[in-house]
């Protein structure tokens, strides 16, 4: 176990896909604390005399390697399975995208779901799981490395391809309403958004719809989000799970009274189409994703 901690630290930010601190920027050691009694050892092997040191107890992290850790109390050096240790100052990290949080190292047990841009605090790793925690320390779970970020990801997802089971054609009992809305619509993806909207050459959201509606119904939707999303002459659908393909979708995507402030287009599986002003154009996104799964407001059935 000869690594010096700086090694270690970088070895553990690529294990987390976290930049985590620069050489410049570390201590001699860190400072962790055992999370469950266990026991210390006098040499690098499980064979070698012990005395077991009992849960809260700090010592200073000085080295580790293939799960095990150097640690120094009282001037006393020792070796413990790095998996006992937690990080005194839990490290900052983000959650990249939607993940699943599991209540132990195997992920054999769910614990919950985390949304994309939700704050953590790493306290140490096991095997090829993370140790994470809430600012409180509420709770601990795990986490895959590659679901943490550094930085905080950009909130609403940026798109995706949209699925060819997804796309709307015009041939034969398929031609209806439904079908001439996604149809015009998937044919825009990739147009750029602009505030100051020139259709079909750019969008913004409510633009974008009431264009690719108009193209199946002339001038059926209203031009403004707060029309199209409060228009009372269309039923509302509540709940993601009663949406059906061809459903206006309203989202409360900002801070005020209003709980509807960006709308799209339903394709069905959770996918929907809409101009992005985050992505600058028309992409696809899924409602399943943290943020929209956060922000969705309601449904508005257009064509029942």
């Amino acid at each position: 176990m000869s690594e010096r901690i700086s090694g270690w630290m970088r070895a553990l930010a690529v294990a987390l896909v976290l930049m985590l601190a620069c050489a410049a920027a570390l201590a001699d050691s860190i400072e962790v604390r055992l999370n469950a009694s266990a026991k210390v050892y006098s040499s690098l092997t499980s064979s070698a005399r012990s005395v077991r040191a009992p849960k809260g107890l700090e010592v200073s992290l000085r080295a580790c390697a293939k799960g095990w850790a150097r640690v120094v109390y009282k001037g006393r050096t020792g070796y413990i399975r790095l998996k006992y240790l937690d990080r005194v100052d839990p490290l900052k990290a983000y959650v990249a995208r939607s993940a699943t949080v599991y209540k132990d190292a195997a992920m054999s047990r769910t614990l919950s779901t985390l949304s994309t841009g939700t704050l953590v605090y790493v306290l140490g790793v096991e095997g090829s799981s993370v140790r994470i925690t809430d600012r409180r320390r509420s709770w601990k779970g795990y986490i895959q490395a590659g679901m943490l970020t550094s930085g905080k990801p950009d909130d609403a997802p940026k798109g995706g391809a949209m699925p060819g089971q997804l796309r709307a054609t015009l041939e034969g009992a398929k031609a209806s309403k439904i079908e001439k809305t996604i149809y015009v619509a998937q044919a825009l993806l990739g147009t750029p958004y602009s505030d100051d909207p020139n259709p079909p050459r750019s969008f913004d959201c409510a633009g974008f719809t009431a264009y690719c509606y108009g193209a199946a119904w002339k001038d059926i939707l209203k031009g403004s989000v707060k029309g199209q999303g409060y228009d009372d002459r269309f039923a509302r659908v509540d709940g993601t799970a009663r949406l059906k393909r061809g459903d206006l979708v309203c989202f409360n995507t900002v801070e005020d009274s209003d709980l509807c402030d960006h709308v799209g287009i339903y394709l069905g599986k959770g996918y929907f189409l809409h101009a992005s002003s985050v992505a600058k154009k028309v992409i696809v996104s899924q409602l399943k994703s943290g943020y929209y799964s956060r922000v969705f407001s309601w449904g508005v059935r257009v064509f029942s």
